[in-house]
């Protein structure tokens, strides 16, 4: 029997030799991670992070519902990128979205505006039945504006918004005039304060004239109210009882006038007692002087009180008698103090009697007769 040896097999060359390729591959590995791999990631995840803050930023704050879902959809495909360059994708969808919102927040804004006047509001929580119209326009504006997909569909509707708003305003502020009992009616605007009264055909002419943007800050009414203007016969010797007035407010801080109403009529005019309520004079002839004195108002009470010659004297219309003849001799005591009593409208009326009453001391109230 022919025994052979084993020969043994020395594996440290290959023991050796793995450990080299190991080290060598975890050399190349580690390059590969450190000098390629972690950076790309580290590009990605911060180029995600930059693309989630400039949706938030430009998309979300817009604020209508669509930009608000937009975003969130952005969000979740810009989080699951596995590219810059699919995050620059994104982004350019982002920017025409953005484009689209900001343009439908921008009609929809106008709507609000359209549809919320100074006296009339689609808003309104009374006068619910003449502010109906603009409750519906508005709730039919939003809809179509937000039924649109495109920028360029909101770009075409924008016309229509002006258009529908026009009409609307024009047939509700027709109907509050169409409403009112008296033939003269009152038009009033709140800022800056103005108003005047007009017939009611040229109010109807005026307002088919107008577009949404004057119409929506305008009042018109019928009811009227008497304020009194205290002025001087100096500055104001024309104006009688049944004269037509321009009504202009002067501030004496800025030195600035401006028409308040216009056509306000003045229903009485008062002269002050002190100036003119006691006559007295002297006729002389040759060597005898008679004189001769009355006091108006003693006078008039003694007429109301009854007392036939008292109620004798030519009182009736005095003080305007006076000033007519005071003008016809071009002569007249021009410090002498008028009230003079003016129908205005309501709310000009308000803002006249602060003035007047000295509730704001930079405001003087002058009035000037139309001719």
């Amino acid at each position: 029997m022919v025994i052979i040896a084993r020969r043994e097999v020395d594996v440290r060359p290959i023991i050796g030799a793995v450990v080299v390729f190991l080290i060598i591959g975890s050399i190349i590995f580690g390059i590969y991670y450190f000098a390629i791999a972690k950076p790309a990631a580290d590009a990605l995840s911060l180029a995600k992070d930059s693309a989630i803050v400039q949706i938030e930023s430009n998309l979300s704050s817009i604020g209508t519902s669509q930009a608000t879902s937009s975003a969130l959809d952005y969000k979740s495909q810009v989080r699951g990128a596995g590219s810059i360059a699919d995050i620059n994708s994104i982004l350019n969808n982002v920017n025409t979205t953005v484009q689209t919102e900001q343009k439908r927040k921008e009609l929809l804004d106008l709507a609000k505006t359209a549809t919320d006047g100074t006296y009339y509001s689609a808003t309104a929580a009374s006068n619910k039945t003449q502010v109906q119209a603009l409750a519906d326009l508005s709730q039919a504006l939003k809809t179509a504006i937000n039924a649109k997909q495109t920028k360029s569909d909101l770009e075409a509707y924008a016309p229509q918004i002006d258009n529908q708003a026009t009409t609307t305003w024009q047939t509700l502020l027709t109907d509050v005039v169409n409403q009112i009992a008296e033939n003269r009616v009152a038009l009033t605007r709140n800022s800056p304060a103005y108003g005047e009264f007009m017939g009611k055909e040229n109010a109807i002419t005026y307002i088919r004239g107008q577009n949404w943007q004057v119409l929506r800050e305008l009042k018109f009414e019928g009811a009227t109210v008497r304020v009194p203007v205290l002025d001087t016969f100096q500055r104001t010797p024309t104006i009688k009882a049944g004269s037509t007035v321009k009504v202009y407010v002067y501030d004496t801080v800025t030195d600035n006038m401006r028409l308040m109403y216009g056509n306000a009529i003045v229903s009485n005019v008062i002269y002050s007692q002190a100036d003119i309520g006691t006559i007295a004079w002297t006729l002389t002839d040759g060597a005898t002087s008679q004189s001769y004195s009355v006091n108006m108002w003693e006078t008039l009470k003694a007429a109301a009180a009854g007392d036939a010659e008292a109620a004798a004297v030519g009182w009736s219309a005095y003080g305007a008698d006076l000033m007519d003849r005071a003008l016809t001799a071009n002569i007249g005591k021009y410090t002498v103090s008028v009230i003079y009593v003016v129908e205005v409208s309501d709310t000009i009326g308000e803002q006249i009697a602060q003035y007047e009453f000295h509730e704001s001391a930079t405001k003087d109230i002058i009035l000037i007769p139309t001719v």
